[in-house]
């Protein structure tokens, strides 16, 4: 179910799929999901009234000290080498990477590139949101790319990127290349890396999204947040299958549950 900003008079991004349709149509061309505008509306206006008032008693700090995540920086270009690094090795990593909470940082001075690991830290609308800008002008057109996630996952920030806003998550640099693979035969709402949390294989989808009765599946080839990210998706209705390949990166689910299939 993926929500998206305005990024022209008139037009809005598919709350499903993230298409550009006119901000008037009842029901999305590419998806078929139905344009839902005062439901998300509504959602979306109280959703930010909690972020704000927890930003603000949390005077946009840094994060969760008591957070753990994994370590270093990577490129969502690459593919993990199982078992590299041993769980003592990767425990003294991770205490010494920084980690980004509720706010705004700018990339090079406050946050570097590369890849981090997302961890959902709003208990109470357990929603978050990251956002890649171009510049600090907080009009649509500054942003390059942006995420609201309902799950645990990754995002990739890049060089050329001058801000990243994040609200309701705690970010940490990674280095994919020392990840130790945790492969899970179930998965339900988050952005799980192919080959480190979920292996290749035939998947049953199973919808959990009760208020909807939608799910989303996408099969992405990095995880910056972007269009050019998707490899395929699909918004799911009902039970149904899914096959995640050996060449994919990543794969984000919302509103469903996977299950690996012997």
């Amino acid at each position: 179910m993926e929500m998206g900003f305005i990024t022209m008079a008139k037009m809005i991004h598919c709350k499903t799929c993230n298409m550009e349709i006119a901000k008037s149509a009842k029901i999305c061309p590419a998806c078929g999901a139905k344009n839902k505008k005062s439901f998300y509306t509504k959602w979306w206006v109280w959703a930010i009234a909690i972020v704000v008032i927890i930003g603000i008693a949390t005077s946009q700090g840094n994060g969760s000290p008591n957070s753990t995540a994994q370590t270093a920086n990577a490129t969502t270009s690459s593919t993990a080498s199982p078992g590299i690094d041993t769980k003592s090795n990767a425990t003294k990593q991770e205490s010494k990477e920084p980690k980004f909470g509720t706010g705004q940082y700018l990339v090079g001075k406050d946050i570097s590139a590369g890849l981090y690991k997302v961890k959902l830290t709003d208990t109470f609308t357990k929603m978050g949101y990251v956002e890649r800008s171009k510049d600090l002008d907080m009009s649509t057109d500054s942003i390059l790319a942006n995420i609201i996630l309902s799950g645990d996952g990754y995002v990739e920030i890049k060089d050329t990127d001058v801000a990243v806003k994040l609200q309701g998550v705690e970010i940490t640099p990674i280095d994919i290349k020392s990840l130790t693979p945790n492969l899970k035969n179930e998965v339900s709402d988050g952005i799980y890396l192919v080959g480190i949390d979920i292996k290749p294989g035939t998947y049953k989808t199973e919808v959990t999204d009760t208020t909807t009765n939608m799910g989303y599946v996408e099969r992405a080839k990095a995880v910056s947040m972007g269009m050019n990210d998707i490899i395929a998706n699909e918004v799911v209705q009902g039970p149904g299958y899914v096959k995640v390949l050996d060449t994919d990166f990543a794969i984000r689910v919302q509103g469903a549950k996977l299950t690996l299939q012997k």
